[in-house]
């Protein structure tokens, strides 16, 4: 912002000529040059240097807010969203938090999208908050879908409203991740071509989002980390900062997928000693992004048929739909908050 006369009686057309023959031209310049000097090299009174200093503070300087107050603020507006299930709910603290960016990562068909599918039925039928769901892969639609909401409830009129409450939008690229997470910023978003919503059916629901999940992550993002591009590494960073920003100044919760990749010899083992052969994809420039990182695998149970892949296929034959069932086993691999602990979870049981 540039420095002009008259923003304070003490800067007069005079001084502000000297001023600009010592070279300050903006409000930064005046404010890092110190007052004795100025008052050397300008001939302008130590005095009226101070009083336009004062005036800047005044106008252009943030208030100080104690910690106190920020932490009110974050408990006010924070949330915790159940993700359905008891045993995760544990290992998360209660649930997902607002404000917070949690990754699950995992091999390929381990169940990391079918995990996805529990969090945003579970929101938006049991606790009627809206989700956008980021697919990228296509890999969930309103057929796939209804089968999981029939397993929580046989209302059909219950499921309708359940599934107008997600909003299902499949980017082809990161340009088209971006747009989709742009539109999260607007007051209320309209869920206009909903899960629930038919071909032609122009059933329309709006609110405010409080759950964003993006699945397949690392499908868009790392063609742009192949080498041949020497953005891609800046178009992560924005990424990052844009997902952390989402989450906390909107007080949503984003859940991210991710996929793993098997470390090399010679490659830094992950913190995670239970599964030294693993490491989360996309890089170290990612790792510091997710505020909880969660590892995602299929149990293997005696006499239990995991039988859900939800990225692949439909629901495996011989089974009915409010039968459907898979078990995983969920550690945290990083967290601000909470322990590094692993727990048995069962989907759509």
């Amino acid at each position: 912002m540039r420095l002009t006369a008259g923003l304070c009686p003490a800067l007069t057309d005079e001084v502000m000529t000297k001023l600009k023959n010592a070279g300050i031209k903006t409000i930064i310049d005046f404010m890092l040059r110190d007052s004795e000097t100025l008052a050397r090299e300008t001939s302008v009174s130590y005095k009226d240097l101070q009083s336009i200093r004062r005036i800047i503070h005044a106008h252009h300087a943030a208030f100080a807010v104690s910690g106190t107050d920020v932490l009110d603020e974050a408990v006010r507006s924070s949330i915790v969203i159940s993700t359905g299930i008891t045993s995760l709910n544990s290992l998360l603290g209660g649930g997902l938090m607002t404000g917070e960016v949690v990754e699950i990562c995992g091999g390929w068909g381990e169940g990391k999208t079918s995990l996805c599918v529990q969090l945003a039925l579970h929101a938006a039928l049991r606790q009627g908050l809206h989700t956008l769901f980021i697919d990228p892969s296509a890999s969930v639609s309103p057929s796939k879908l209804a089968p999981f909401i029939e397993a929580l409830s046989e209302e059909e009129e219950v499921m309708e409203k359940a599934l107008s409450r997600i909003k299902v939008t499949s980017p082809a690229d990161i340009w088209g991740l971006f747009r989709a997470l742009e539109k999260t910023y607007h007051p209320c978003i309209t869920l206009d071509g909903s899960a629930g919503s038919s071909s032609g059916s122009n059933s329309q629901s709006a609110g405010k989002l409080k759950l964003v999940i993006v699945d397949s992550l690392s499908n868009l993002v790392m063609p742009l980390l192949d080498g041949t591009r020497k953005e891609g590494l800046g178009i992560l960073s924005q990424l990052a900062i844009t997902l952390k920003a989402l989450a906390s100044e909107q007080q949503v919760a984003v859940v991210v997928v991710n996929n793993v990749v098997q470390i090399h010899n010679g490659s830094s083992v992950h913190r995670s000693d239970s599964h030294p052969k693993w490491k989360p994809a996309l890089g170290r420039y990612w790792e510091h992004v997710p505020h909880t990182r969660l590892f995602v695998e299929q149990a293997e149970l005696p006499g239990h048929n995991s039988s859900l892949n939800l990225s692949t296929s439909e629901p495996c034959e011989n089974q009915s739909s409010p039968g459907l069932s898979l078990s995983l086993k969920v550690s945290v691999w990083k967290s601000t908050r909470l322990k590094m602990d692993s727990s048995m979870v069962s989907l759509f049981a």
